[in-house]
């Protein structure tokens, strides 16, 4: 007996010119106002989570200005000067000389060696050598000799001295006698520039600007030129006014390109940060984004927690997008 052969399940013929389309999602419901600041908050809260406490920073700057200052307790150089040389100083001025001759690129301040000693006679040290050659460099009065706080130790202290922090090197080496008093940023489009105003001995040779910004575009429908909407949390507009910087962090929890943080005013995440992108027009979420990193890194190295001020002023204008 013949077997059935299995019957195979014929396919629905479509009716000419149907399209098989996929289903439609149905759209999202446009939310409120409210609805939209109460998210913006979230984030604003993700972004304060976990900031160097103000009480930490103050405590790790103390620390700074605590730091012993690099000393010689009497004279080194040449011999028939009646110079000392004592064997830790002289290994403190050899050490300040390579570091000179590395950071002038002048390999005739190298003393060749960090020993503690100096030749005699004079014309075999090579010590001698690099202080004298260093004096000619510094247009100062060549004797071969290096006296505690003299003209030639200041010269070569500043010249010599290293990092007071390798971690900061952006930092000047004043610091913090010498440090960042306030941060203006103008709202006024293209620029919004940013200017820094130093204070200390070594105020008027630190770098002030003006440099490029985008401050924050605002949610749809804000004004942020009003300084209370500008205020207001979750409004993702550049908060006006005057604040202290409140303290720092490495980048923002919300977006890992914002980086060097200087918080301004920590409870909304607000901030002055590098960003890669910088427009001509407001287009942060409040931070106000810095175009260049070197300047970002300038500002958190040289900025004090509660004594720098941040100073947030100038016309916003409305931007071609808010969020």
């Amino acid at each position: 007996m013949a077997k059935k052969k299995p019957q195979l399940k014929r396919r629905r013929a479509r009716a000419p010119g149907s399209k098989k389309g996929k289903r439609k999602k149905p759209a999202k419901p446009k939310l409120t106002l409210k609805q939209r600041l109460a998210r913006a908050r979230k984030l604003e809260a993700l972004d304060a989570k976990k900031p160097a406490s103000r009480k930490k920073a103050r405590k790790s700057q103390a620390q700074t200005r605590d730091t012993p200052s690099i000393v010689i307790t009497d004279s080194v150089g040449r011999w028939e000067q009646n110079a000392r040389n004592l064997p830790d100083d002289v290994k403190t001025v050899q050490r300040l000389l390579e570091m000179a001759a590395q950071k002038l690129h002048a390999p005739e301040l190298d003393p060749n060696g960090v020993d503690g000693k100096i030749a005699q006679p004079p014309r075999h040290s090579n010590t001698v050598a690099a202080i004298e050659a260093f004096q000619s460099r510094s247009n100062i009065s060549i004797d071969g000799l290096i006296e505690p706080g003299d003209q030639t130790w200041q010269a070569l202290l500043q010249a010599g001295s290293p990092p007071a922090d390798p971690s900061h090197p952006f930092r000047n080496d004043d610091f913090p006698q010498t440090y960042i008093q306030q941060i203006s940023v103008r709202l006024d489009d293209p620029d919004h520039p940013l200017t820094l105003t130093c204070t200390g001995p070594k105020a008027d040779s630190q770098s002030t600007g003006p440099f490029r910004t985008s401050p924050g575009a605002g949610l749809t429908g804000l004004n942020c030129n009003d300084d209370a909407t500008s205020r207001r949390s979750g409004s993702k507009c550049t908060p006006k006014g005057t604040r202290s910087v409140e303290g720092f962090a490495p980048r923002l929890n919300s977006d890992s390109r914002a980086t060097y943080v200087t918080w301004f005013m920590q409870s909304r995440g607000i901030a002055c940060h590098y960003f890669p992108s910088v427009p001509e027009y407001a287009a942060s979420h409040g931070c106000v984004r810095i175009e260049l990193v070197d300047v970002a890194r300038l500002i958190q190295d040289n900025s004090l927690v509660d004594d720098t001020e941040v100073v947030i002023s100038g016309t916003w204008t409305k931007p071609p997008k808010q969020w």
